[in-house]
Formats: C-alpha cells, structure tokens, sequence
C-alpha cells in the first residue's frame, strides 16, 4: 500500500511538473506574441537616404534596385539584390541598415541585429547611430532578448532622440 501511495504521489507529482512547464511555456509564447505586435506596430521602413542622396551617382549599381525593391516594400526581393553587391567602404553603414530592416521586415531578426551591429561600427555621427540603436532596439525584442531592447529603448528615452516617443510608448506596454 505504501509503494502505490508513492507512486501515485510520485505520478501527481511529475503531471503538476509538466503542465507548469506547458503553461509557463505558453505564457511565454503569449508575451512574445505580444511583444511582435508592439514592435510590428512601430516598426516602419526608414526613407532611403542611401541611392537619393546626390552623393550617389552610379546609376548602374545594383544598390539602386535594391532600393526600389526597399522604397515599395519589397524587403526579400531587396534582399536578393542586396546581396548581390559589395557596398563601398563609405556606403558600408546605410548598406548594413538597410540590409538589416530587411531582415527584419522578413522574421529574421538575429541577421538583423548582426547588419544593425555591423552598420554601428560604420557610422560616425549621433543621428545616423540613433537610427540603427532604435531598429537594433526592436530588432532584440524580436529577438527575444527583451531586456537588452529595452535598455537600447530607455537610452532613447534618456537621450531625448527623435524615438524618444515611440520608445517611452514599447516601454509602457511592455511593463
């Protein structure tokens, strides 16, 4: 009588086990839901700053059909043609933004962040890193590495940029 008592202790046991996990997992998933409709709410293709610039004057290029492909929302046939072309070394920093909203557009947010991290590396100035730090932002929500989004999003915040909205808005509803 004992050994079946412990046993079916035993089989309580492991099933209360289990069904935590299955709940805690979808849980989990719910809030990952979530998080994909917060950040696909506010993620928006940047303008294309890269082939309208005059600074751009290969009209050949193949960038300039990506782009076109980009500029109509076209993100997997602008990936396509992305990476059928090398930027030059001073194009390297819009190439990799763009390359990585692609990605991110398409569900492939861990080649985002790698094009975000590479486009980071490329640019210079406060307003162009800015721009990837909020993409690299929703890029790791999607990611689900949401505690390093969310301290890309409240260095938004703090730093007052031109996200500083929409940042403070993701924050507030993932609390």
């Amino acid at each position: 009588m004992k050994k079946q008592l412990g046993i079916l202790i035993f089989l309580l046991v492991l099933t209360c086990a289990v069904g935590g996990y299955f709940l805690f997992e979808n849980s989990a998933k719910a809030n990952m839901s979530e998080v994909d409709s917060i950040v696909d709410k506010q993620l928006k293709a940047y303008p294309n700053y890269y082939t309208s610039s005059d600074k751009f004057t290969d009209t050949l290029s193949l960038a300039i059909t990506a782009m076109k492909y980009y500029t109509i929302g076209n993100y997997n046939s602008a990936l396509d043609a992305f990476q059928k072309f090398e930027p030059l070394e001073e194009d390297d920093g819009y190439y990799n933004l763009y390359l990585g909203i692609c990605y991110l557009k398409t569900g492939y947010s861990s080649l985002a962040i790698r094009h975000f991290d590479e486009a980071l590396s490329s640019f210079t100035t406060f307003n162009e890193k800015t721009v990837v730090r909020w993409y690299l932002a929703l890029a790791m929500l999607k990611s689900e590495r949401i505690n390093e989004g969310r301290e890309l999003l409240d260095e938004q915040v703090k730093q007052n940029t031109p996200y500083k909205k929409q940042a403070a808005e993701i924050l507030n509803q993932l609390d």
